[in-house]
C-alpha cells in the first residue's frame, strides 16, 4: 500500500464506514421496496466513492485501484437493476458484492502498511449457555480442529460467560502443544454458532456481540413457521404434504374425518421425538409412536390429545402422512446435507438414505435406524429408476435450498432436507433442518464449516434474517435517518439515563438535570421510543440553557427508571404507545437499573406474610387474614368490632369497604363517603358477591382520625442516598374529608407538615416518641422488606396509621413510583448520587471480573 498521510488515511476510514453504514440501509430500504428512498440514498453512496477518488488519486497503489473499480462495477450493476425494478438481484448485488467489497476497501486502510492476509484466521466456536466442548461430539470437534489446521484457522471455544466487552477478549479454550488450556484471546474474526436461536432467544451478551462479529449460522423457523411460508410463496408448495397447526381437538377430528391417517408431531422437534401416527378405523383409533401401538376408544382419544395440547410451549401440528417404504416394509426418506463452502457456495457435502424399523414410522438414525449408498439403496428400490431419482433428488436438494436461502435473506449455511418417494414414484419433502447430523461425514461436514466460515471472515460479510430483527414500532428511533448532533460526552464521568414515559412531566427531569450538573456527572432522559436497538443508540434529551436539547447518544452507565414497567406482562395498546417497553429490559439488562422490582402492583397479602413471618416487625403489622368465605370476615368484626376488606392487589385505595357492627345483627358498611346498612343476611349476600368476583384480605381497623374527626394517615418517602443507604426524604400526613375511611387526596385532602401535626393532634401523648417511632420502623421496614425481595429496591413509600395512644402501624407498602409533587427536587438530591453510587459500584465489580 502506497504511503498516505494519517489525515488522508482518516478521512478515507470515515467516508469508506459511511459508505458501509448507508449500502446497509439501502440494503434495507430494497428489502421494504421503499423506491424513491433507495435511489436517493443510492445517489449519496456513489457520490461518496466519488469523493475518495479525489483523496487518493495521485497516490493509489495498483490493488487499491483495483478495490475502487470492483466497487464502481458493483454501483454500475446496481443502477442498472435499479433501472428494470429487479429488488432480489439489488439485493444480492448489495449485500454480496459491494458490501464485502467496501469492507474490505476498508480493512487495506485500517492495516495501513501491515499485510495481514498471512495471518491465520480465528474462529470462535459458540454456544450461549455453556461451551460447546461440553455438548458436542468428540468426532465432531475432532473434525473441526483438523480442518482449522489444514486452512490456517485456529479455533477457540467458548460460552457468554467468556466474553469481556471491554478487553474485547475471550476468556475461552483452545488446543495447544496436545492439550486443552483455557487462555484469554482476542475476538475472532467470525464466529460458528453451534445453535441458531432468534433474537428473542438471545441474552444480551450474544445481541451484542452480533453486533460486532459476523455468525455464521442462521435459522429458518420451527416446522409449522417454514412450511406455513413456503406455502404462501407457492414455488415448491406441492413438495409438502397437507398440514393444520393444532389448536384445538376438533382440528384433529376434521383432519381424520377427511385422511383417516395422519402424522402428529412438535413443531419444535427433533430426532424424531414425541412423534406420533394417528390412524381411524371405525369407533376406534390406533397410536404409534416409534415401535410402541395402542388402540383405544374415543374417549381415551379425546384425553390423549387434551394432554398433548395441555403441554406448555409445545406445540404441534398434524400432517398427512406419506409412505414411503422400502420391499421389506422398512420406513425410509432421504437425508440431503447441504452446506455453503469457502467461496460461499452451496455445494452437497452428503445425500444418503435413511432406513427405519419396519415396526416403526420413522427413518431417524438416532431412533435405532440405518443407511447405505444411496445409489445402491436406489438400485435395489426402485431398479432401472434408480439412477434417475439418484440425480433428480441431488438436483431439487439444490435448487431447493437456493431459493430457501433468497427467502431467508441469503442467511443460511448448514442445512438438512429430508426428501422421500411414495409408491408413485413422486417425491415429497417432509422437513429441512438446521445443523444436521453428520456422524458418518464429520470430516467434509467440517470441510465446509470451516471454510465458510473463513470466507465470511476474510469478506466481512454480516449476514442476517427475519429471525434476527426486531419488528419497528412506529414512530421508533433510528439513528441512521434523524439528523441531530451526537452527544459528546467525557468518557470519565458517569453518565445517567432517565427513563420515562413521553407523558411524564419534566419538572423532576429538570431538577435531575441540576443536581447532576452539581455533581459532575452527565444526564439525560429518554423514552421507550427513542432507543435505537440495532444500533444501540438513544436520543437523549440534554438540558441545555434552560431547554431540553435532542441529541444521539450511547447507552448510560445506569438507568435511572422512573417507567417501572419491569416485569409486566406485554400489552398490545402499552407497546403502541410508550414503543417496546419490554425489550429495554432485556436490551440494557447488562446495565445497572435503580430499580430491579417488577413493576405490577404488589400484592398486599405477599408483602404482610413476608414481613410478618421475620418475627421483627410484629408490633407493626395490623392483624389481617385472606378472606376465602363470609365467615373469615363476620368473625373479623366479632374479633374486633372495625374492619376494613380491600384486595389483594391493587392501588389508590380503590374497592376498599369500612365495616363494623353498630347492634346486634346490624351493619354499616362505608366506601369512600358512602354508607350503607344491612342486616347479617344482607351483609353476607354482600360479602359473597365481592369474594367471588376477587380476591380480598380483611384487616382490623386502626381509628385514625384528626381532632376534628377527618381520616389521615402518615406517608413516608425513603430512597436510597449516595452510599446505597436508606433515607427518609418526606414525610406528611395526607388527610381526607367528611366519612372517609382512608385517606383521598385526589378529592380535597391536604398535606401538612409532620412535626406541627403531630403535637397538634398527639400533643398529649409523646409527639417526639411518635416522630421516633415512624423513623424508626420506617428504616426497620425498608431493610427488612429489601432483604425478603432481594430485587434492587431504591424507593418505597409505607402508608401508617397512629392509634389513639400513638402507637404506629403499617398500612401499606409502595414501590410504584410514589407521589412526589412539591418535592421534586429532595428526590433529585437522592436519586442522582444513588444512581452515581450504582454505576460506580458496578464498574468496580467489571474491573475485579476482569482481574480474575
Amino acid at each position: 500500500m502506497s504511503k498516505i498521510k494519517e489525515k488522508e488515511n482518516f478521512q478515507i476510514l470515515n467516508i469508506i464506514s459511511t459508505l458501509i453504514e448507508a449500502t446497509e440501509h439501502f440494503l434495507q430500504l430494497i428489502k421494504q421496496k421503499e423506491m424513491k428512498q433507495s435511489i436517493y440514498l443510492f445517489s449519496s453512496i456513489v457520490e461518496g466513492v466519488g469523493s475518495i477518488e479525489n483523496v487518493t488519486n495521485k497516490t493509489q497503489s495498483i490493488d487499491e485501484k483495483q478495490d475502487k473499480e470492483k466497487v464502481q462495477k458493483s454501483l454500475l450493476l446496481i443502477a442498472q437493476e435499479l433501472e428494470k425494478d429487479k429488488l432480489i438481484k439489488i439485493s444480492e448485488i448489495a449485500q454480496f458484492s459491494l458490501l464485502p467489497q467496501l469492507r474490505r476497501w476498508k480493512k487495506r486502510y485500517e492495516a495501513y502498511e501491515l499485510d495481514v492476509s498471512k495471518q491465520p484466521i480465528t474462529i470462535g466456536v459458540y454456544l450461549s449457555s455453556t461451551n460447546p466442548l461440553n455438548t458436542q461430539p468428540k468426532s465432531r470437534i475432532h473434525a473441526l480442529l483438523e480442518e482449522g489446521k489444514k486452512q490456517n484457522a485456529s479455533l477457540v471455544f467458548f460460552c457468554s460467560d467468556d466474553i469481556n466487552f471491554k478487553t474485547k477478549k475471550i476468556n475461552g479454550t483452545v488446543f495447544q502443544n496436545g492439550s486443552w488450556q483455557q487462555m484469554p484471546v482476542s475476538f475472532p474474526e467470525v464466529v460458528y454458532n453451534v445453535e441458531t436461536t432468534s433474537r428473542r432467544q438471545q441474552n444480551q451478551i450474544e445481541k451484542k456481540l452480533r453486533k460486532e462479529i459476523p455468525f455464521t449460522n442462521f435459522g429458518i423457523g420451527n416446522k409449522y413457521y417454514f412450511p406455513d411460508k413456503l406455502i404462501r410463496k407457492r414455488k415448491y408448495a406441492e413438495l409438502l404434504a397437507p398440514f393444520r397447526l393444532i389448536k384445538e381437538e376438533a382440528t384433529v377430528y376434521h383432519f381424520l374425518d377427511k385422511n383417516k391417517k395422519a402424522v402428529i408431531k412438535p413443531i419444535l422437534g427433533r430426532q424424531g421425538l414425541r412423534v406420533f401416527l394417528v390412524e381411524k378405523k371405525g369407533g376406534h383409533y390406533f397410536i404409534q409412536e416409534g415401535k410402541k401401538e395402542r388402540v383405544v376408544g374415543q374417549k381415551k382419544f379425546n384425553e390423549w390429545i387434551q394432554a398433548i395440547l395441555a403441554v406448555k410451549n409445545n406445540d404441534y401440528i398434524i400432517q398427512n402422512y406419506i409412505e414411503a417404504r422400502t420391499k421389506d416394509g422398512e420406513p425410509f426418506d432421504i437425508r440431503a446435507h447441504v452446506q455453503k463452502n469457502s467461496e460461499g457456495k452451496w455445494q452437497m457435502t452428503k445425500i444418503y438414505p435413511r432406513i427405519g424399523h419396519r415396526q416403526s414410522i420413522l427413518s431417524n438414525i438416532s431412533q435405532g435406524g440405518r443407511t447405505e449408498e444411496l445409489a445402491t439403496f436406489l438400485d435395489v428400490e426402485f431398479g432401472d429408476k434408480g439412477s434417475q431419482y439418484a440425480k433428480d433428488l441431488k438436483k431439487l436438494a439444490l435448487d431447493l435450498i437456493l431459493y430457501v436461502d433468497k427467502l431467508m435473506d441469503f442467511s443460511l449455511s448448514d442445512m438438512g432436507i429430508d426428501l422421500t418417494i411414495d409408491k408413485s414414484g413422486r417425491f415429497w419433502m417432509h422437513e429441512i433442518n438446521n445443523g444436521p447430523e453428520s456422524r458418518y461425514h464429520q470430516q467434509d461436514w467440517a470441510t465446509n464449516t470451516i471454510g465458510y466460515a473463513i470466507y465470511i471472515a476474510k469478506n466481512g460479510i454480516y449476514t442476517t434474517n427475519e429471525f434476527q430483527k426486531r419488528d419497528k414500532i412506529r414512530g421508533e428511533f433510528n439513528a441512521r435517518t434523524v439528523r441531530l448532533p451526537v452527544a459528546e460526552l467525557d468518557n470519565e464521568s458517569i453518565t445517567i439515563g432517565m427513563l420515562v414515559s413521553e407523558f411524564e412531566e419534566d419538572v423532576l427531569a429538570v431538577r435531575c438535570a441540576y443536581v447532576a450538573k452539581y455533581e459532575g456527572k452527565q444526564f439525560y432522559y429518554f423514552t421507550p421510543k427513542d432507543i435505537d436497538f440495532d444500533a444501540m443508540l438513544i436520543r437523549g434529551y440534554f438540558y441545555e440553557d434552560k431547554k431540553w436539547v435532542p441529541k444521539v447518544v450511547r447507552y448510560p452507565d445506569v438507568v435511572y427508571d422512573r417507567l417501572r414497567l419491569l416485569g409486566i406482562e406485554e400489552h398490545k395498546s402499552v407497546t403502541q404507545i410508550l414503543g417496546d417497553y419490554k425489550s429495554i429490559y432485556d436490551e440494557m439488562d447488562d446495565i445497572p437499573f435503580t430499580n430491579e422490582f417488577y413493576g405490577s402492583p404488589i400484592s398486599k397479602l405477599e408483602v404482610y406474610d413476608k414481613l410478618q413471618a421475620t418475627g421483627e416487625l410484629d408490633d407493626f403489622i395490623i392483624p389481617y387474614q385472606k378472606v376465602t368465605r363470609t365467615r373469615d370476615v363476620l368473625d373479623y368484626i366479632e374479633r374486633y368490632g372495625i374492619v376494613i376488606i380491600k384486595p389483594r392487589v391493587g392501588t389508590f385505595a380503590e374497592d376498599v369497604h369500612f365495616v363494623s357492627k353498630i347492634d346486634t345483627g346490624k351493619y354499616v358498611v362505608a366506601e369512600k363517603e358512602n354508607k350503607k346498612y344491612y342486616n347479617e343476611l344482607s351483609l353476607t349476600t354482600f360479602l359473597s358477591k365481592k369474594i367471588k368476583a376477587g380476591d380480598y384480605l380483611v384487616q382490623k381497623y386502626i381509628e385514625t382520625r384528626t381532632l376534628e374527626g377527618n381520616p389521615f394517615d402518615i406517608r413516608v418517602h425513603l430512597m436510597k442516598d449516595g452510599t446505597g443507604e436508606w433515607s427518609i426524604i418526606k414525610s406528611f400526613p395526607r388527610i381526607g374529608l367528611n366519612y372517609a375511611t382512608i385517606t383521598r387526596l385526589r378529592h380535597g385532602g391536604y398535606r401538612g407538615q409532620l412535626e406541627g401535626f403531630v403535637q397538634r393532634n398527639f400533643g398529649e401523648v409523646n409527639p417526639e416518641k411518635i416522630i421516633a417511632s415512624i423513623d424508626k420502623y420506617s428504616y426497620k421496614t425498608a431493610r427488612v422488606f429489601e432483604s425478603l425481595f432481594m430485587e434492587n429496591v431504591a424507593e418505597l413509600a409505607f402508608d401508617l396509621a397512629i392509634d389513639k395512644e400513638g402507637n404506629i402501624f403499617l398500612i401499606e407498602v409502595n414501590v410504584n413510583k410514589p407521589g412526589i409533587a412539591t418535592y421534586e427536587f429532595e428526590v433529585a438530591q437522592h436519586a442522582i448520587p444513588y444512581a452515581s453510587y450504582l454505576a460506580e459500584t458496578h464498574k468496580k465489580i467489571e474491573v475485579g471480573n476482569d482481574q480474575e
